[in-house]
């Protein structure tokens, strides 16, 4: 729904602020083993030489650092060299667990959210558009949800993947939409891999009752006109966004009495006071969102404004 633009440099702050967490459990695995179901286990094999192989700074930042177009490609070689690593009842996967996710994601005191998520500068979920991704955790305040797109729950190796990362609101990550749902069975994309154009909205009437019922928000219907039918399906946009339809309403009314044309010209006369406005900021104003493709993700619903805005004349 939403871009997610390309930031090597903060996939390597990323890197940076987490490899001696990874590192440091690592050797210490290494060398002392771990506890398994009740006994205890030393890596051997192939999964001996590749967490030995991660000790290595260049090959821990091409995991950690990998771009989102590689991340399926990380999969296919580790899974076909060690299919045991997607295996949840393998000891080699129950290493990998514990190394990227029980030691690293989950400690909040090793890996900070709050942080990861400034690096990234999004407000509002990429999955929807229709949340911001902060939320009220029972213990721990206000907090960011991210979301594994490739779930750590099945690929434990791409847990600390920075593009592997992605910022989402409780809904699109919850129960019945994303979950622990795999991209490569529901063809998913990758946000960092959308384009805004990839997605767009338009409205119909429901009847031809339209001008009369113009504030009842059953009376026109929202569709989105172009898609990606996974995330359609897994995200439930369709019925979420047909919910919105009163926000719609509101933009048409404002067509319908020249809203945009009157503010403009209201605005004008402030330039006389010292006081301007740009051509941005009056459509930001006109919208009630923001009105540029940069600005998105900054608000709610920020992408359905834009277009039905643009639909409707109110903005170019």
């Amino acid at each position: 729904m939403v871009n997610l633009n390309l930031n090597d440099v903060a996939a390597n702050n990323h890197f940076n602020a987490v490899k001696d967490i990874i590192q440091s459990r690592i050797r210490n695995i290494i060398k002392s083993g771990i506890s398994i179901n009740g006994y205890k286990a030393s890596p051997f094999g192939g999964l001996r030489n590749y967490l030995q192989s991660l000790l290595n700074d260049n090959e821990l930042e091409r995991l950690i650092s990998a771009r989102p177009d590689t991340l399926q490609g990380i999969i296919a070689s580790l899974t076909n060299l060690y299919p045991d690593f997607i295996n949840s009842t393998s000891d080699s996967y129950f290493v990998l667990y514990n190394i990227f996710v029980k030691n690293c994601y989950d400690k909040s005191d090793k890996f900070s959210k709050y942080d990861f998520i400034t690096r990234i500068d999004r407000d509002t979920c990429p999955y929807c558009n229709r949340n911001y991704i902060y939320y009220i955790s029972r213990y721990k305040g206000i907090k960011p949800q991210i979301d594994h797109f490739f779930p750590k729950s099945k690929y434990p190796f791409l847990a600390m993947s920075f593009y592997n990362l992605i910022p989402s609101c409780q809904t699109c990550n919850g129960f019945g939409a994303k979950e622990e749902k795999d991209p490569l069975i529901e063809g998913l994309i990758n946000p960092y891999l959308l384009k805004n154009s990839d997605f767009s909205f338009t409205f119909e009437p429901v009847s031809s009752r339209i001008i009369s019922t113009l504030l009842d928000k059953n009376s026109i219907k929202v569709k989105i006109i172009k898609n990606i039918p996974g995330h359609l399906d897994v995200f439930k946009l369709k019925e979420l966004y047909e919910l919105h339809s009163d926000h719609v309403v509101e933009l048409i009314f404002k067509s319908k009495i020249k809203y945009s044309d009157t503010y403009r010209t209201y605005l004008e006369k402030y330039k006389e006071k010292g006081l301007e406005f740009s051509d941005n900021e009056i459509d930001r104003m006109i919208l009630g969102n923001y009105a540029t493709e940069e600005e998105i993700h900054k608000r709610p619903l920020a992408k359905l404004y834009q277009d039905i805005g643009k639909e409707l004349g109110l903005i170019k």
